[in-house]
């Protein structure tokens, strides 16, 4: 998936140096304001996000949108339920406009992912409606994406719709590496009047617009691109031709619904691939080709393709709104033919009114900010901006779509579950129902669980044995280019002080404590700790890795702790044995990297760190690993550690390694639940419970969601 040449990793040069923390990114905007012009300071000063906007024949009532955005929540081909109480969500929390994910636009355009939409059915229509209304009761705009998916899916991946892939040339996906069948120009003709009469059913429906997807690699993408394109024919070879099919598309579409709708078209300025790809110069090009059709009305500018999603949907490691400079220039081939739509990685309101006072762009698309809180827009103008969920960058989300799951947000449980959880089902208990509660542990669980309990009117004390909110995530939170990991504290500890909890730190809790509170309900989260046997699933023959008990054998919480204070100390050979596959035992590995310590990571799974692929971090951490000299030993495990000396041996029979003159081995295994206090209060109090990870260490997203639901029954 993630393309490296010659020293450039995606097509962007990389400027690590030794000992620095920097990243690979693309170019970051400079919002100058023209002159004339004032900047905002502050929230107070937004004032250009404000303005309506005319589209085509639609129009919106302001400048800020949520984008087409996968949720793989559809059933049996349509948008679901589900989706339309998201979108109504989005609708009521003040969205002006909102693209609806993908759609095929042809039988031949579904895969990609196992739960697809399709607008070329009539049976899409009546679902349609209900988006429609849903939407417009709140003066919100509904545009479904129609696309095509080209090489990009499986061709067995539904059941009773096995067929061979329709590729622009034959070039296999760089994701599912299944080779296509090179397109005739009768399958070229299919595809046009598919994406016509899907157009037609969405004009039938109530909606207000289509847009063409052509960015990220998708079929259109596919032909605009000369990654894919290496045809010969009049739809290859110059940009001209390359820009042939959205051309012959935005002429169906327009035989079809005329100036009824409005009619956009998403395209990535730059696939970070160099010449191999689409680059900016090309897509200046593709742009004058297509403003000066007058077929379209909007052009969404986005980039990355499947070789660059790490780009496309940028973690946290990149900075924000990286796209907006594409925009900006995009803005300046079209001028007023057409209207701009920006995107990329867009988190705060602030930065969306310098991107529309700048002149960059004309709509700003917020996603992710959108997933983390669909109120984003309605709390800012109601004075509230202290209650906005903020998008931490983890990429939760984009981890469930690569598992074929419906998309979640870490931070909002209530993301996906609107028609259970959304604005308004929080049920309040009456003045004799209200309990008092006490909550020990300040994790994400207890923090959650403590805000959702009080604002429905429980008088609720959190008692936190540190000086800090937040738990683990104060660790993760300090190691290098996770510092954003402080807006996911920042979330819940702020939804703490909102809905009036008393706080405690400091405070150790212990049942003669929690008697003395006298309390009608008691929640332990009181969160987990690494385990250092070495147990591992891997060999269920022992109960751990013999040595383990070493005083140079540590876990990777105390060796992070320790690392942070002196990176030295845990000498100049460190070995790394790791089964989370997360960013943790990376992180440190970074750290005593730039220190100057020989690091390797030992994993028995398939590749180190499996989850940073899931959650696109890899292709930006990755390189700085390889520059500091940290090697990587998958499908390795440990036999025993004797001293200084670990051996290790493959898994597939190769022969035992000794590695010598280890200073330091730690293990990032398992953890175990801190359940103790709730075994001991069992039965000493009216009501006990326990949630996240003293229940079962689990991921952020799960325990969160654990105390929302707590919260809401208690």
């Amino acid at each position: 998936m993630f393309h490296r040449q010659r020293g450039r990793l995606g097509g962007v040069e990389m400027t690590n140096q030794p000992g620095e923390t920097t990243t690979t990114r693309p170019e970051v905007v400079s919002t100058q304001v023209p002159e004339g012009r004032e900047a905002p300071n502050d929230q107070a000063a937004l004032s250009y996000i404000w303005q309506p906007l005319s589209i085509g024949p639609m129009r919106v009532k302001h400048r800020i949108m949520v984008p087409a955005r996968v949720l793989n929540y559809s059933r049996d081909g349509i948008i679901s339920e589900r989706h339309i109480a998201t979108y109504r969500e989005l609708a009521m929390g003040g969205a002006s406009l909102i693209v609806t994910e993908q759609h095929a636009a042809h039988p031949i355009s579904k895969g990609s992912f196992y739960m697809p939409c399709t607008a070329w059915e009539k049976q899409a229509i009546p679902q349609f409606e209900k988006f429609a209304n849903a939407v417009h009761e709140y003066d919100c705009r509904g545009v479904v994406q129609l696309f095509g998916t080209g090489v990009h899916d499986r061709g067995t991946m539904m059941i009773d719709e096995w067929h061979p892939l329709w590729g622009v040339s034959r070039i296999p996906s760089i994701v599912h590496n299944e080779v296509p069948m090179e397109m005739g120009k009768e399958h070229i003709k299919e595809i046009v009047e598919g994406f016509g009469d899907s157009a037609l059913n969405v004009k039938v429906s109530g909606l207000d617009g289509v847009e063409v997807h052509g960015a990220h690699g998708y079929l259109i993408g596919q032909f605009l691109s000369p990654t894919y394109n290496k045809r010969t024919d009049e739809y290859g070879g110059s940009v001209k031709n390359r820009c042939r099919i959205a051309v012959e598309i935005g002429q169906a579409i327009r035989e079809r619904v005329g100036g009824d709708i409005a009619v956009g078209i998403r395209l990535s300025f730059d696939e970070f691939l160099g010449p191999a790809g689409i680059t900016p110069d090309q897509a200046e090009e593709q742009l004058e080709i297509l403003a000066g059709t007058g077929l379209y009305d909007y052009f969404s500018i986005s980039g990355g393709s499947y070789h660059t999603l790490h780009i496309a949907v940028a973690p946290m490691s990149v900075d924000d709104g990286h796209m907006i400079s594409f925009a900006k220039r995009a803005k300046e081939i079209v001028g007023e033919r057409a209207k701009i739509f920006t995107v990329g990685r867009i988190r705060e309101l602030r930065m969306a009114e310098e991107a529309i006072s700048s002149g960059a762009a004309d709509m700003v698309a917020m996603g992710r900010a959108h997933l983390a809180d669909p109120h984003l827009v309605r709390k800012t103008r109601e004075g509230r901006e202290h209650e906005i969920i903020k998008c931490v960058g983890v990429n939760e989300c984009i981890g469930r779509l690569f598992d074929q799951r419906e998309v979640i947000c870490m931070m909002n449980p209530v993301t996906g579950r609107e028609r259970q959880w959304g604005h308004g089902t929080l049920q309040p208990v009456g003045e004799r129902e209200s309990k008092s509660i006490v909550v020990v542990g300040g994790g994400p669980a207890g923090m959650k669980v403590a805000e959702v309990a009080a604002r429905r009117g429980h008088r609720v004390v959190l008692i936190e044995r540190e000086n800090e909110l937040g738990d683990h995530l104060n660790l993760i939170k300090r190691l290098p280019t996770r510092e954003n990991w402080e807006i996911a504290v920042d979330n819940l500890r702020r939804a703490v002080e909102n809905a009036g909890v008393e706080v405690r730190l400091g405070v150790t809790a212990t049942k003669d404590l929690l008697q003395s509170e006298a309390p009608d309900a008691v929640v332990v989260a009181t969160g987990s700790r690494y385990d250092i046997s070495g147990l591992s699933a891997y060999r269920p023959d022992r109960d751990g890795i013999p040595g383990s008990d070493q005083e140079n054998v540590l876990d990777v919480k105390s060796a992070i702790d320790r690392a942070l204070e002196d990176p030295e100390s845990l000498g100049r050979r460190v070995v790394i044995v790791d089964e989370t596959a997360g960013y943790l035992p990376l992180g440190l590995a970074e750290i005593l990297g730039r220190a100057g310590a020989d690091v390797e990571i030992i994993t028995p799974q398939m590749f180190v760190g499996q989850e940073t692929f899931r959650h696109l971090e890899m292709p930006y951490l990755f390189p700085r690993l390889k520059e500091l000299g940290v090697r990587f030993t998958p499908q390795h495990f440990v036999e025993s550690i004797d001293g200084d000396t670990v051996h290790a041996y493959g898994l597939w029979g190769s022969e035992q390694r000794t590695i010598g003159g280890v200073d330091a081995v730690v293990l990032s295994l398992y953890q175990v639940a801190n359940d103790e206090l709730y075994h001991e209060l069992r039965g000493a109090f009216p009501e006990v419970h326990r949630v996240g990870d003293a229940v079962a260490p689990r991921r952020t997203a799960a325990v969160i969601y654990e105390g929302e639901k707590l919260g809401r029954e208690i």
